[in-house]
């Protein structure tokens, strides 16, 4: 809604001010599940968080969603919030073997090309300050695709 608020306040039309809220949806979805990700593969160090935090805090992310389509038996680990012993280490390990991660890679790809995709869908301009805003936006969301932490 941030980025529909924006447009809105800057006098555009409600088709603007859409365009900008999907913007807006795209690039929270690719970021979040960036972050998904991250909690599988990336160090607390880098985080500055603990590994596996969604999973022990009894949250199914996208890769572990992903995952359970190859492998039924995190159903019953995703409905009991992974709060019995062994349930962390279990769903973490079926999402290695599974194709969760690279899944919820290509869907945070998929959100972030869709939020490229709004801006390119804005009226054109030749105002070079337009121009500049329209780049650092595209920038941001190929950033939220490829960041590490």
């Amino acid at each position: 809604n941030s980025a529909k608020a924006v447009a809105k306040l800057g006098g555009n039309s409600p088709e603007v001010c859409s365009t900008a809220y999907d913007y807006g949806r795209h690039l929270g979805m690719a970021f979040q599940v960036v972050d998904d990700i991250m909690d599988f593969t990336s160090t607390s160090a880098i985080m500055g968080k603990p590994g596996l935090n969604d999973l022990k805090s009894g949250i199914a992310t996208a890769p572990v969603i992903f995952a359970a389509e190859e492998y039924p038996q995190l159903l019953p680990l995703i409905q009991r919030k992974f709060k019995y012993d062994g349930d962390v280490e279990m769903a973490s390990n079926l999402v290695f073997q599974s194709n969760g991660i690279q899944k919820s890679k290509d869907l945070a790809q998929q959100h972030g090309q869709a939020a490229k995709d709004c801006i390119n869908q804005l009226p054109e301009s030749d105002s070079t300050y337009v121009l500049a805003c329209r780049k650092a936006l595209l920038q941001m969301a190929e950033k939220v695709i490829h960041r590490q932490k």
